[in-house]
């Protein structure tokens, strides 16, 4: 049965098990681990059922606000990300955004302060943010360049360069979905997906 059905039929009676079928939809990829961030855009109340889910797995998760109600959920593995960022390629790119070659912690408390720069107008929004969620340097140099037009291919981010590449990380990623949306709806929580895939590959 397609995802899209599954969704339809399913429908949670409570909130935990609706905040477990928004992490499947949206953040599957890190919770089987082949990503090391994934964001998605929730109210603050969502945001505490998420964190509680999370709760005693690797995941880390922070709550960056927006204009308006919602705010973007940043769920993140801290080792793998943050030797991501520190890579030199990427802090040259984010020197120039202001970003100094400091902790991984550090550097999100700048992101916040950017978004946050946003919402009060002083700044367009920060797509740099690409870089925290791990897409390619020259597809987030691409989405800037060209004001987010242009692109050669748009699935979980717009596609620069590297289709092929990029495709073949799309259908993991569909997979990952699915998957996770299926065994959350047989029953297991978020909490033993993560930590039963973290355990099946050490």
């Amino acid at each position: 049965m397609p995802i899209k059905e599954i969704l339809k039929w399913e429908r949670p009676e409570n909130e935990e098990k609706k905040a477990a079928l928004l992490l499947s939809l949206h953040c599957a990829p890190i919770l089987r681990g082949s990503k090391s961030a994934n964001i998605v855009t929730i109210t603050q109340e969502e945001f505490f059922r998420v964190y509680h889910l999370l709760e005693g797995t690797e995941i880390c998760c922070r709550f960056f606000k927006t204009k308006g109600e919602m705010g973007i959920s940043y769920l993140y593995r801290e080792k793998e990300i943050g030797e991501y960022l520190h890579t030199e390629k990427i802090q040259s790119f984010l020197n120039g955004y202001g970003y100094q070659d400091s902790s991984t912690s550090d550097m999100l408390e700048q992101l916040a302060e950017r978004i946050s720069m946003y919402n009060h107008g002083k700044i367009v929004f920060p797509h740099e943010i690409g870089i925290f969620l791990e897409y390619p340097l020259h597809d987030v140099k691409g989405f800037l360049a060209n004001n987010g037009r242009n692109y050669a291919y748009s699935g979980y981010w717009k596609v620069y360069q590297n289709v092929l590449g990029a495709l073949q990380t799309f259908k993991r990623y569909d997979e990952d979905r699915d998957y996770v949306i299926r065994t959350v709806l047989t029953g297991r929580t978020i909490r033993e997906i993560v930590m039963g895939d973290s355990e099946k590959s050490i």
